[in-house]
């Protein structure tokens, strides 16, 4: 079957025939793949991170992460599902070997790692939501935001910061977020409800029109080093982190998505996704085998949400 993977250390991703997925194991099922997305992680994985991070890389190691799909075949123990059913979920990229992904025709996956796709959703909706929906989820829950409370969101117009201003809307608060001027009615349609500018002094923006700060701060832009937007928050305020860029203290939380990710929280997501209350924006959509392109296309330009990918 053909999938997208990188050959060896510094390879670039390309696609590539591979053995047929093995039959599922205990726990695990087997399933078809109908659509995915592109996720910045994705990049990193090509890119060599998690070889910097000391994990073990078993080449040729396939990209993706998201999935939703139908089920082929299950193993033995599984209950929760059964073949014919419609599923989505999401595949680690933190467990050692480095080898799985999901840019293949067909991949095997833990029953931990997907849940059923509500009847409604469509399903590529399913295959761009998990990681983005849960790590904002995440994210937002940290928060601990309540009606009335103002929240400053970096990176809106991204996947996980998009999530995370839909969920924000939804606990009632009134959400800032900077962008360009081609940005507003992008934000705007997700709920945004003040747009600043995204060049120049945001903190000094978000001062002017809310002098005594904001309640809350999520920061999903700067990575790997304390956010330089805090000057924006109340006295008191929180900060959460999808990048590690919360700092630390009292109320500053970095979120670690791998600690999130299962099944009962995918299925917090099909929910969401169910009633209306998170609709994933997809900007472009490549089919699966273009994949390789999709990423790179992620990499270099500001994008408006996801880029999805579907079965061909």
């Amino acid at each position: 079957m053909q999938a997208i993977t990188v050959a060896q250390e510094g390879a670039a991703p390309a696609p590539q025939d591979v053995d047929e997925a093995r039959a599922p194991g205990a726990g695990e099922v087997l399933v078809r793949v109908q659509a995915s997305s592109v996720n910045p992680l994705d990049g990193g994985v090509a890119a060599g991170m998690l070889s910097q991070m000391g994990l073990p890389h078993e080449y040729p190691v396939t990209l993706g992460r998201d999935f939703a799909g139908v089920i082929e075949q299950v193993g033995e123990g599984v209950t929760s599902v059964a073949a014919g059913d419609e599923v989505f979920g999401e595949l680690s990229a933190f467990v050692p070997p480095v080898h799985a992904g999901t840019w293949a025709e067909r991949i095997v996956v833990g029953e931990d790692s997907l849940a059923k796709k509500p009847a409604g959703v469509d399903t590529a909706q399913a295959g761009a939501a998990p990681l983005v929906t849960l790590t904002a989820l995440a994210t937002v829950d940290a928060l601990e935001l309540s009606a009335g409370q103002t929240v400053l969101v970096v990176g809106a117009t991204g996947g996980v910061g998009s999530i995370v201003v839909q969920l924000a809307k939804a606990a009632g608060a009134t959400v800032i977020a900077p962008g360009l001027p081609e940005d507003e009615e992008f934000l705007r349609g997700l709920g945004v409800d003040e747009v600043v500018p995204r060049d120049g002094d945001l903190v000094a923006a978000v001062r002017e029109r809310h002098p005594d700060g904001v309640h809350a701060l999520v920061d999903a832009v700067t990575s790997m080093q304390p956010t330089p937007y805090d000057g924006a928050l109340a006295d008191g305020g929180r900060v959460a982190s999808p990048t590690n860029a919360a700092g630390e203290g009292p109320g500053r939380t970095d979120v670690m998505h791998a600690a999130i990710l299962n099944r009962a929280s995918l299925e917090r997501v099909g929910a969401l996704l169910a009633d209306g209350t998170v609709k994933v924006p997809i900007q472009q959509t490549f089919e699966l085998t273009r994949a390789h392109e999709a990423l790179a296309a992620l990499g270099a330009g500001h994008t408006q949400g996801k880029i999805a990918l579907r079965a061909a």
